[in-house]
């Protein structure tokens, strides 16, 4: 669960890309973490790591299928082929008092962190 639902800095994507860099690693050394963390991620981050999510937000890890994967060139480097990440946002409903749509937009704005880009 969010700690505090901020909005989102560059700290903090760069501290959930730490976290999520070292659950990558241990996925691929602990089967129990992997399965863990593909059922319940932002508690399995909690668990292993302490990290506290800071937006209210659901994120959903798959494993990747097919073709996607990391391919070496035989060289000690190569190249991965991911499947595109994905984020789905919500548009609200327009107000039935056409005279609103402004006020609302900016109280949309105003709502601070309770939406993740919104602007305070």
């Amino acid at each position: 669960m969010a700690k505090d639902n901020a909005n989102p800095t560059l700290e903090s994507m760069l501290e959930f890309q730490k976290v999520y860099l070292r659950a990558i690693a241990l996925s691929w050394r602990d089967p129990a973490f992997k399965r863990e963390l593909l059922g319940k991620p932002l508690d399995t981050l909690a668990k292993y790591f302490g990290y506290q999510c800071p937006w209210i937000l659901d994120i959903e890890i798959e494993k990747t299928h097919g073709d996607h994967g990391w391919t070496s060139d035989g060289k000690g480097g190569g190249s991965w082929n991911l499947p595109r990440n994905v984020m789905t946002v919500g548009i609200p409903e327009q107000p039935t008092n056409l005279d609103e749509e402004a006020v609302a937009l900016a109280a949309y704005c105003d709502a601070g962190p309770c939406y993740l880009f919104t602007c305070c």
